[in-house]
């Protein structure tokens, strides 16, 4: 089937439409947040803190929120989730007059904040699985993740302009953005998830057996978890590395994330294009070898040229990385289980980056960040020996 039949399908349309004002709001919360942080307490050990503390939801509760979407309307929780989101995110830009006092406040807020970003994302990848026939799914995430880096540009930009202007804008304005997000999930025709007669507890163990009998999918899972653990590191010190070392603003720094995102959105445009030509094994070893690249450049270069062009061909490898991941995730898991295998992956992918970013926030002080951040792209270019000997590399 074709990317315009996607179209055709009046649910699809209302996700998509849900998803811009999502992925916007998120976009800005996420540049805002550290931009915030680094302003109240100028130190990378509370951003690396606060983004692993954000990872915590996903490792220790994913696996088992899993279980639960495969038993609920998706819809519907997928907009209370959102609706969390709104009330949280307006506690805490109603606390920032508090300034650093408030630290404990805003770690508390993170690890709800993002159960209810994890809970949403395995709904919104059950209804797709629902709506949509298996010959658009890979599509169809590559077009959700286009918007997505479509509002990776807007979003760093504007939350840099708006902090610039007044901090608390970070806030109110993705708070905004969520609540329109689940205005435009109203009505959705979802079918109801039923219990297992079995109960939960074997539930959650077919799970991990359906995941384990899919050996490119789980040697995929362990590939992202050091993946993640590396690019989370890189992802968190480059930006405070623009704003300590090279005295960038937070506009200037906003600024160079979006027009970096351009990027992004033309790996998601030619994501399954280029999978059709190399085979999704080959081209994840293929982004792997560049992403290490930019990462490299992004821990040397000094010039603001230098320093987009790396963010740019990061931004494509990531993009590119993620549609591959999550498209055969999708293709390859019966609907029954598609909740339990994202919430399982989701735990796995995210297992590294908690002790990965605190362990680089402690090591900023007694080593120079070029040297972690060349650390990371070494990790990188073994990775791409470890996908040449996996299962992942013989999937087309």
């Amino acid at each position: 089937m074709s990317t315009p039949s996607l179209w055709q399908h009046a649910n699809f349309r209302r996700l998509y439409a849900s998803t811009i004002s999502f992925s916007l709001g998120t976009q800005i919360y996420q540049l805002a947040m550290p931009l915030i942080l680094y302003q109240l307490t100028q130190s990378a050990g509370v951003m690396t803190g606060m983004r692993a503390v954000e990872l915590l939801p996903n490792l220790l509760l994913a696996m088992f929120i899993g279980v639960w979407v495969d038993r609920i309307d998706r819809g519907r929780w997928a907009r209370f989730a959102i609706v969390g989101i709104v009330v949280l995110t307006g506690m805490q830009a109603m606390l920032l007059d508090n300034g650093a006092r408030a630290l404990s406040f805003f770690f508390i807020t993170a690890f709800l904040l993002m159960t209810l970003h994890y809970l949403y994302a395995i709904c919104r990848m059950g209804m797709l699985k629902e709506m949509l026939p298996e010959q658009l799914l890979l599509p169809a995430t590559g077009q959700l993740t286009v918007l997505s880096q479509v509002f990776s540009i807007l979003g760093p930009a504007l939350a840099g302009a708006v902090i610039a202007i007044r901090m608390d804008l970070g806030l109110w304005l993705p708070m905004v953005a969520m609540m329109l997000a689940a205005w435009l999930l109203r009505d959705l025709q979802l079918p109801v998830r039923k219990p297992d007669p079995d109960g939960f507890w074997n539930e959650w163990r077919d799970g991990w057996r359906v995941l384990v009998a899919n050996k490119p999918l789980w040697h995929m899972a362990w590939l992202v978890v050091i993946i993640n653990g590396s690019a989370g590191v890189v992802d968190v010190l480059f930006l405070f590395r623009a704003r300590d070392q090279l005295q960038l603003g937070a506009a200037q720094v906003g600024l160079m994330y979006g027009v970096a995102g351009i990027g992004g959105v033309i790996g998601g445009l030619v994501a399954s294009r280029l999978r059709q030509r190399f085979g999704l094994g080959r081209l994840l070893a293929l982004e792997l070898g560049v992403e290490a690249c930019s990462m490299l450049l992004l821990a040397w270069g000094n010039s603001i040229p230098l320093l987009l062009l790396a963010l740019s061909i990061n931004s494509f490898c990531t993009v590119i990385g993620n549609v591959c991941v999550w498209g055969y995730r999708q293709e390859s898991t019966d609907s029954r289980y598609i909740g339990r295998i994202s919430g399982l992956t989701g735990s796995l992918f995210k297992l590294l980056m908690p002790v990965s970013l605190v362990l680089s926030g402690a090591l900023v002080g007694s080593l120079p960040l070029a040297w972690i951040l060349s650390a990371c792209a070494v990790t990188h270019f073994l990775l791409v020996v470890g996908t040449r000997v996996s299962a992942v590399y013989g999937v087309r």
